[in-house]
Protein backbone atom coordinates (compact mmCIF):
# COMPACT_ATOMS: atom_id res chain seq x y z
CA UNK A 1 0.00 0.00 0.00
CA UNK A 2 3.04 2.15 0.18
CA UNK A 3 2.88 4.77 -3.28
CA UNK A 4 4.78 3.11 -5.73
CA UNK A 5 6.49 6.63 -6.83
CA UNK A 6 7.17 7.15 -3.30
CA UNK A 7 8.99 4.80 -1.88
CA UNK A 8 12.53 2.31 -3.46
CA UNK A 9 11.33 0.03 -5.55
CA UNK A 10 11.04 -3.73 -4.46
CA UNK A 11 12.83 -6.97 -4.83
CA UNK A 12 11.23 -10.39 -4.72
CA UNK A 13 11.51 -13.88 -5.69
CA UNK A 14 8.44 -15.99 -4.99
CA UNK A 15 9.15 -19.61 -3.24
CA UNK A 16 6.62 -21.81 -2.39
CA UNK A 17 6.14 -26.06 -2.78
CA UNK A 18 1.83 -24.58 -3.06
CA UNK A 19 2.11 -23.15 -6.29
CA UNK A 20 -1.80 -24.00 -8.23
CA UNK A 21 -2.00 -22.81 -11.79
CA UNK A 22 -4.90 -22.44 -13.11
CA UNK A 23 -6.78 -24.53 -16.00
CA UNK A 24 -7.21 -21.53 -18.15
CA UNK A 25 -4.53 -19.74 -20.08
CA UNK A 26 -3.30 -16.39 -19.91
CA UNK A 27 -5.68 -14.51 -22.02
CA UNK A 28 -5.06 -11.13 -24.09
CA UNK A 29 -6.80 -8.55 -22.13
CA UNK A 30 -5.32 -7.39 -18.52
CA UNK A 31 -9.17 -8.61 -16.86
CA UNK A 32 -8.61 -12.06 -18.36
CA UNK A 33 -5.02 -11.88 -17.30
CA UNK A 34 -5.64 -11.39 -13.20
CA UNK A 35 -8.08 -14.79 -13.39
CA UNK A 36 -4.91 -16.27 -15.43
CA UNK A 37 -2.53 -15.99 -12.43
CA UNK A 38 -0.75 -18.59 -9.86
CA UNK A 39 -1.62 -18.73 -6.09
CA UNK A 40 0.54 -19.94 -3.36
CA UNK A 41 0.59 -19.96 0.18
CA UNK A 42 3.27 -17.78 1.08
CA UNK A 43 3.40 -17.83 4.99
CA UNK A 44 1.54 -19.73 7.27
CA UNK A 45 0.35 -23.55 7.73
CA UNK A 46 -3.39 -22.71 7.91
CA UNK A 47 -3.40 -23.96 11.71
CA UNK A 48 -3.06 -21.36 14.44
CA UNK A 49 -1.83 -24.08 16.85
CA UNK A 50 1.66 -24.50 14.64
CA UNK A 51 4.70 -23.48 16.13
CA UNK A 52 5.92 -19.80 16.49
CA UNK A 53 8.89 -18.40 14.41
CA UNK A 54 10.73 -16.83 17.09
CA UNK A 55 13.37 -17.83 15.80
CA UNK A 56 14.00 -17.89 12.13
CA UNK A 57 11.64 -19.86 10.35
CA UNK A 58 10.27 -21.23 7.27
CA UNK A 59 7.16 -19.30 6.42
CA UNK A 60 5.11 -22.13 4.94
CA UNK A 61 5.97 -23.73 8.73
CA UNK A 62 4.78 -21.46 11.10
CA UNK A 63 1.74 -19.99 12.24
CA UNK A 64 0.08 -16.92 11.33
CA UNK A 65 -2.37 -16.41 14.16
CA UNK A 66 -5.19 -14.11 11.92
CA UNK A 67 -2.75 -12.22 10.44
CA UNK A 68 -4.28 -8.97 8.94
CA UNK A 69 -1.41 -6.05 7.70
CA UNK A 70 0.46 -6.48 5.07
CA UNK A 71 3.41 -4.80 4.10
CA UNK A 72 6.32 -5.17 1.23
CA UNK A 73 9.44 -3.11 1.75
CA UNK A 74 12.70 -3.25 -0.05
CA UNK A 75 14.27 -5.33 2.34
CA UNK A 76 11.54 -7.53 3.33
CA UNK A 77 7.86 -8.43 3.67
CA UNK A 78 5.67 -7.59 7.28
CA UNK A 79 2.91 -9.36 8.30
CA UNK A 80 0.90 -7.91 11.67
CA UNK A 81 -1.36 -10.86 13.55
CA UNK A 82 -4.67 -9.96 15.58
CA UNK A 83 -4.89 -13.47 17.81
CA UNK A 84 -1.02 -13.36 18.97
CA UNK A 85 -0.81 -9.38 18.74
CA UNK A 86 2.82 -9.58 16.82
CA UNK A 87 4.95 -8.19 14.16
CA UNK A 88 6.27 -10.50 11.76
CA UNK A 89 9.48 -9.93 8.82
CA UNK A 90 9.43 -12.17 6.03
CA UNK A 91 12.65 -12.16 4.02
CA UNK A 92 12.22 -11.75 -0.55
CA UNK A 93 12.75 -15.46 -0.89
CA UNK A 94 9.99 -17.05 1.38
CA UNK A 95 12.52 -18.84 2.85
CA UNK A 96 12.86 -17.49 6.45
CA UNK A 97 10.49 -15.42 8.48
CA UNK A 98 10.81 -13.92 12.05
CA UNK A 99 8.33 -12.24 15.13
CA UNK A 100 10.09 -8.93 15.16
CA UNK A 101 7.74 -7.01 17.60
CA UNK A 102 5.34 -8.61 20.39
CA UNK A 103 5.77 -10.97 22.65
CA UNK A 104 2.74 -12.93 21.88
CA UNK A 105 0.78 -11.66 24.43
CA UNK A 106 -2.05 -9.10 24.93
CA UNK A 107 -0.89 -5.74 26.50
CA UNK A 108 0.03 -2.32 26.06
CA UNK A 109 3.73 -1.64 27.14
CA UNK A 110 7.13 -1.71 26.38
CA UNK A 111 7.64 2.18 25.25
CA UNK A 112 11.18 3.32 25.53
CA UNK A 113 12.46 -0.84 25.37
CA UNK A 114 13.27 -3.16 22.61
CA UNK A 115 9.78 -3.54 20.44
CA UNK A 116 10.38 -7.69 20.82
CA UNK A 117 9.69 -7.16 24.29
CA UNK A 118 6.45 -4.80 24.06
CA UNK A 119 3.52 -5.61 24.19
CA UNK A 120 0.35 -4.82 21.73
CA UNK A 121 -3.58 -5.19 21.32
CA UNK A 122 -4.70 -6.60 18.05
CA UNK A 123 -2.59 -4.26 15.57
CA UNK A 124 -4.49 -4.22 12.39
CA UNK A 125 -1.30 -2.64 10.25
CA UNK A 126 2.41 -1.68 9.64
CA UNK A 127 3.70 1.04 7.27
CA UNK A 128 7.50 1.98 6.88
CA UNK A 129 9.28 4.92 5.53
CA UNK A 130 12.39 4.90 3.33
CA UNK A 131 14.53 4.52 6.12
CA UNK A 132 12.83 1.37 7.89
CA UNK A 133 11.43 2.99 10.44
CA UNK A 134 7.70 0.81 11.18
CA UNK A 135 4.60 2.46 12.01
CA UNK A 136 1.79 0.50 13.61
CA UNK A 137 -1.79 0.83 14.06
CA UNK A 138 -2.38 -0.69 17.40
CA UNK A 139 -5.85 -1.07 17.24
CA UNK A 140 -7.19 -1.82 20.39
CA UNK A 141 -4.82 0.22 22.23
CA UNK A 142 -6.18 2.92 20.63
CA UNK A 143 -2.99 4.72 19.12
CA UNK A 144 -0.16 4.81 16.94
CA UNK A 145 3.57 3.25 17.75
CA UNK A 146 6.77 3.70 15.65
CA UNK A 147 9.65 1.32 15.99
CA UNK A 148 12.93 2.51 15.31
CA UNK A 149 14.85 1.45 12.72
CA UNK A 150 18.09 1.49 13.96
CA UNK A 151 17.61 0.32 17.26
CA UNK A 152 14.43 -1.45 17.22
CA UNK A 153 12.82 0.82 19.94
CA UNK A 154 9.39 1.33 20.27
CA UNK A 155 7.10 4.24 21.20
CA UNK A 156 3.72 5.66 20.43
CA UNK A 157 3.90 8.36 18.67
CA UNK A 158 -0.27 9.42 19.22
CA UNK A 159 -3.07 8.74 21.34
CA UNK A 160 -3.19 8.03 25.06
CA UNK A 161 -4.70 3.95 25.22
CA UNK A 162 -8.16 5.32 25.95
CA UNK A 163 -11.13 5.05 23.41
CA UNK A 164 -12.50 8.38 22.35
CA UNK A 165 -12.15 11.57 20.15
CA UNK A 166 -9.89 14.66 21.41
CA UNK A 167 -6.34 16.21 20.48
CA UNK A 168 -7.43 17.82 17.06
CA UNK A 169 -4.32 20.86 16.84
CA UNK A 170 -2.25 19.46 19.55
CA UNK A 171 0.62 16.80 19.94
CA UNK A 172 0.08 13.26 19.78
CA UNK A 173 0.24 12.78 23.32
CA UNK A 174 -3.19 14.53 24.27
CA UNK A 175 -4.77 13.16 21.05
CA UNK A 176 -7.37 9.99 21.40
CA UNK A 177 -8.18 7.88 18.89
CA UNK A 178 -11.42 4.77 18.02
CA UNK A 179 -9.76 1.60 16.82
CA UNK A 180 -7.49 2.74 14.10
CA UNK A 181 -7.29 0.16 11.83
CA UNK A 182 -5.27 1.94 8.64
CA UNK A 183 -2.62 3.85 8.26
CA UNK A 184 -0.23 4.96 5.16
CA UNK A 185 2.54 7.52 4.63
CA UNK A 186 1.37 10.40 2.53
CA UNK A 187 4.72 11.31 1.15
CA UNK A 188 4.47 14.86 2.49
CA UNK A 189 5.74 13.88 6.33
CA UNK A 190 2.67 12.82 7.27
CA UNK A 191 1.21 9.04 8.32
CA UNK A 192 -2.93 9.62 7.62
CA UNK A 193 -4.72 7.67 9.82
CA UNK A 194 -8.04 5.55 9.51
CA UNK A 195 -9.86 6.33 12.92
CA UNK A 196 -12.30 3.60 12.44
CA UNK A 197 -14.63 4.00 14.97
CA UNK A 198 -14.85 7.74 15.23
CA UNK A 199 -15.58 7.86 11.60
CA UNK A 200 -12.72 10.13 10.08
CA UNK A 201 -9.44 10.33 8.65
CA UNK A 202 -6.87 11.84 10.68
CA UNK A 203 -3.01 13.10 9.96
CA UNK A 204 -0.38 12.63 12.46
CA UNK A 205 2.61 15.21 11.54
CA UNK A 206 5.74 13.32 11.58
CA UNK A 207 7.93 16.42 12.61
CA UNK A 208 5.49 18.31 15.23
CA UNK A 209 3.70 15.29 16.25
CA UNK A 210 0.63 17.39 15.62
CA UNK A 211 -2.93 15.66 14.82
CA UNK A 212 -5.31 16.67 12.13
CA UNK A 213 -8.65 15.41 10.87
CA UNK A 214 -8.56 15.58 7.22
CA UNK A 215 -11.83 14.46 6.40
CA UNK A 216 -15.19 13.01 8.16
CA UNK A 217 -17.32 14.47 11.12
CA UNK A 218 -17.86 11.63 13.12
CA UNK A 219 -21.36 10.80 11.53
CA UNK A 220 -22.24 7.48 10.56
CA UNK A 221 -23.24 8.71 6.54
CA UNK A 222 -21.85 8.14 3.19
CA UNK A 223 -19.67 11.29 1.81
CA UNK A 224 -21.19 14.09 -0.38
CA UNK A 225 -19.66 13.28 -3.82
CA UNK A 226 -17.87 16.16 -4.62
CA UNK A 227 -17.37 18.26 -2.02
CA UNK A 228 -14.08 18.92 -0.41
CA UNK A 229 -12.90 15.85 2.38
CA UNK A 230 -12.68 18.52 5.09
CA UNK A 231 -16.67 19.16 4.76
CA UNK A 232 -18.06 15.06 4.59
CA UNK A 233 -18.98 12.38 6.68
CA UNK A 234 -17.33 9.14 6.58
CA UNK A 235 -18.70 5.78 7.36
CA UNK A 236 -16.67 3.56 8.98
CA UNK A 237 -13.43 4.14 7.11
CA UNK A 238 -11.16 0.83 7.41
CA UNK A 239 -8.35 0.62 4.82
CA UNK A 240 -6.33 3.42 3.05
CA UNK A 241 -3.61 3.41 0.11
CA UNK A 242 -1.95 5.93 -1.85
CA UNK A 243 -0.18 7.22 -4.77
CA UNK A 244 0.65 10.74 -6.52
CA UNK A 245 -2.89 11.38 -7.79
CA UNK A 246 -5.32 10.31 -4.92
CA UNK A 247 -6.02 8.97 -1.21
CA UNK A 248 -7.85 5.70 -1.45
CA UNK A 249 -10.54 4.87 1.24
CA UNK A 250 -12.57 2.15 2.12
CA UNK A 251 -15.54 2.35 4.00
CA UNK A 252 -16.66 -0.91 5.15
CA UNK A 253 -19.36 -0.25 7.25
CA UNK A 254 -20.28 1.88 4.30
CA UNK A 255 -19.47 -0.77 1.92
CA UNK A 256 -17.59 1.35 -0.85
CA UNK A 257 -14.58 2.77 -1.97
CA UNK A 258 -14.07 6.34 -2.33
CA UNK A 259 -10.96 8.79 -3.59
CA UNK A 260 -9.82 12.07 -2.58
CA UNK A 261 -8.03 13.75 -4.86
CA UNK A 262 -5.18 15.05 -3.92
CA UNK A 263 -4.74 18.20 -5.79
CA UNK A 264 -8.61 19.52 -5.42
CA UNK A 265 -8.70 17.73 -2.30
CA UNK A 266 -12.41 16.84 -3.33
CA UNK A 267 -13.74 13.34 -2.88
CA UNK A 268 -15.70 10.95 -5.44
CA UNK A 269 -17.18 7.55 -5.33
CA UNK A 270 -14.96 4.90 -7.20
CA UNK A 271 -16.63 1.57 -6.53
CA UNK A 272 -19.72 0.17 -4.65
CA UNK A 273 -23.41 1.46 -3.99
CA UNK A 274 -23.12 1.49 -0.18
CA UNK A 275 -25.07 -1.42 0.13
CA UNK A 276 -24.47 -4.61 0.96
CA UNK A 277 -24.24 -7.61 -1.53
CA UNK A 278 -21.88 -9.34 -4.28
CA UNK A 279 -22.76 -8.61 -7.65
CA UNK A 280 -21.92 -5.92 -10.52
CA UNK A 281 -19.01 -7.75 -12.03
CA UNK A 282 -18.44 -7.08 -15.89
CA UNK A 283 -19.72 -3.67 -15.62
CA UNK A 284 -19.50 -0.41 -13.72
CA UNK A 285 -17.95 -0.98 -10.35
CA UNK A 286 -20.37 2.04 -9.37
CA UNK A 287 -22.98 0.07 -10.05
CA UNK A 288 -21.37 -3.17 -7.47
CA UNK A 289 -21.66 -4.09 -4.28
CA UNK A 290 -19.81 -5.12 -1.23
CA UNK A 291 -19.98 -6.82 2.08
CA UNK A 292 -17.60 -5.21 4.50
CA UNK A 293 -14.68 -4.60 2.42
CA UNK A 294 -11.71 -4.03 4.51
CA UNK A 295 -8.31 -4.05 2.46
CA UNK A 296 -7.26 -1.68 -0.37
CA UNK A 297 -4.09 -1.71 -2.54
CA UNK A 298 -2.76 -0.24 -5.96
CA UNK A 299 -1.29 -2.01 -8.62
CA UNK A 300 1.59 -0.85 -11.02
CA UNK A 301 -1.30 -0.03 -13.37
CA UNK A 302 -3.10 2.51 -11.33
CA UNK A 303 -6.04 -0.40 -10.55
CA UNK A 304 -7.33 -1.41 -7.54
CA UNK A 305 -7.35 -4.75 -5.17
CA UNK A 306 -10.38 -4.40 -2.84
CA UNK A 307 -10.52 -7.14 -0.25
CA UNK A 308 -14.34 -7.72 -0.25
CA UNK A 309 -14.16 -9.91 3.24
CA UNK A 310 -17.51 -10.98 4.06
CA UNK A 311 -17.76 -12.09 0.14
CA UNK A 312 -14.92 -13.92 1.26
CA UNK A 313 -13.34 -12.82 -2.22
CA UNK A 314 -10.70 -10.05 -3.85
CA UNK A 315 -12.28 -7.58 -6.30
CA UNK A 316 -10.26 -6.13 -9.09
CA UNK A 317 -11.23 -2.75 -10.35
CA UNK A 318 -9.91 -1.86 -13.46
CA UNK A 319 -10.06 2.37 -13.59
CA UNK A 320 -9.05 2.04 -17.41
CA UNK A 321 -11.96 0.12 -18.53
CA UNK A 322 -14.22 0.78 -16.07
CA UNK A 323 -15.10 -2.67 -14.87
CA UNK A 324 -15.07 -4.86 -11.26
CA UNK A 325 -14.29 -8.42 -11.16
CA UNK A 326 -14.09 -11.12 -8.86
CA UNK A 327 -10.22 -12.38 -8.82
CA UNK A 328 -10.29 -16.12 -9.08
CA UNK A 329 -8.23 -17.28 -6.42
CA UNK A 330 -7.81 -21.22 -6.51
CA UNK A 331 -8.03 -21.27 -2.04
CA UNK A 332 -11.07 -20.89 -0.34
CA UNK A 333 -10.78 -18.26 1.89
CA UNK A 334 -12.32 -17.17 5.05
CA UNK A 335 -12.42 -13.45 6.08
CA UNK A 336 -9.48 -12.08 4.28
CA UNK A 337 -7.92 -8.32 5.34
CA UNK A 338 -5.20 -7.04 4.11
CA UNK A 339 -3.34 -6.95 0.69
CA UNK A 340 -0.74 -5.61 -0.82
CA UNK A 341 1.33 -5.38 -4.18
CA UNK A 342 4.24 -6.10 -5.23
CA UNK A 343 5.71 -3.60 -8.45
CA UNK A 344 9.12 -4.17 -10.06
CA UNK A 345 9.64 -2.35 -13.11
CA UNK A 346 9.87 -4.59 -15.91
CA UNK A 347 8.28 -7.43 -13.85
CA UNK A 348 4.57 -8.58 -13.59
CA UNK A 349 3.03 -7.56 -9.85
CA UNK A 350 2.70 -10.00 -7.27
CA UNK A 351 0.07 -9.76 -5.16
CA UNK A 352 -1.00 -10.58 -1.52
CA UNK A 353 -3.89 -10.83 0.14
CA UNK A 354 -3.78 -11.94 3.94
CA UNK A 355 -6.33 -15.00 4.64
CA UNK A 356 -6.76 -14.17 7.88
CA UNK A 357 -8.98 -16.88 9.48
CA UNK A 358 -6.96 -19.69 7.47
CA UNK A 359 -3.85 -18.23 9.26
CA UNK A 360 -1.69 -17.71 6.12
CA UNK A 361 -0.54 -15.14 3.33
CA UNK A 362 -1.63 -15.73 -0.42
CA UNK A 363 0.53 -14.16 -3.49
CA UNK A 364 -0.35 -14.56 -7.15
CA UNK A 365 1.75 -13.47 -10.05
CA UNK A 366 1.52 -14.21 -13.75
CA UNK A 367 2.74 -17.49 -15.08
CA UNK A 368 6.08 -16.93 -16.01
CA UNK A 369 6.44 -13.46 -14.80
Amino acid sequence: MNSRHRFPSLALVLASAFTIHLAAGIAATHAQGIHARSWSVFAGTGKADSPIAVEPSAPTQVALQNVYGIEVTADGIYFSTVDDHSIWKCDHDGTQIQRIAGTGNQGHRGDGGPAIDATFNAPHEIRADRDGNLFVADTRNHCIRRIDAATGVIETIAGDGVDGFRGDGQTGDKARFSQPHSIVLDGDGGLLVADTTNHRLRRIDLETRIVTTVAGDGRRALPVEGKPASDVSLFGPRSLAIDEQAIWLVLREGNSVWKIDRKTNRINRVAGTGQKGHDGDGADPLSATFRGPKGIAVDSAGNLLVVDTENQAMRYVDLGRNVIETMQIPFPMKRPHGTAVLSRPGQDDVYFVSDSEHHRVLAGRIPGG
